[in-house]
């Protein structure tokens, strides 16, 4: 150990000033690019982690919507303002409303929810007034037993201070 500290201090060169800087200035370039990908690679994750929970989200919708579709069995559906109505007609007349309103889609007298309480501040949810249930019937008329039922679905989420919108458009036939 002493032979080692003995060379040491009889060969105290050093560094000079010149090469300080350019040593800095390296390890400066090589820091600020690997601070880039880092960074980058965070906001990719975190924007790819929200498009999926918004596609989560809308697959909810559409499949509650088409659910009940198929569930309910109406033997016509109607034009709304809102939304459409299903309307079966077995002896009596039972109607059943689909809309969107207050940012929330609304299956008769229950309201489908997206995520659960806890996760509320980054909730996503319809859009203030985007998102819409259409019907186009063969006739003219606002109630028809066959035609296309077109679903507009507008979700957005605020996520660390960002906002992120996706839009999914489904017709389908009945």
């Amino acid at each position: 150990m002493r032979e080692f500290v003995k060379r040491w201090r009889k060969d105290e060169k050093g560094l000079t000033l010149v090469e300080l800087i350019a040593a800095m200035t390296l390890l400066s370039i090589v820091a600020g690019i690997i601070f880039s990908v880092v960074t980058y690679g965070i906001k990719t994750y975190s924007r790819i982690e929200t498009e999926n929970a918004l596609r989560d989200d809308a697959d909810l919708l559409m499949s509650s919507i088409i659910t009940e579709l198929y569930s309910y069995g109406p033997d016509s559906i109607a034009r709304d303002d809102d939304g459409i109505i299903l309307v079966r007609d077995n002896g009596t007349k039972e109607e059943l409303r689909i809309f969107f309103e207050d940012r929330q889609l609304h299956i008769g007298d229950r309201i489908v929810d997206t995520r659960s309480a806890v996760e509320l501040p980054d909730q996503a949810v319809p859009a203030a007034s985007a998102s819409a249930i259409q019907l186009t019937c063969r006739t003219s008329a606002d109630e028809c037993s066959s035609g296309l039922i077109e679903i507009r679905l507008v979700l957005e989420q605020n996520r660390i201070g960002r906002d992120q919108q996706l839009t999914l458009e489904s017709k389908f036939g009945f």
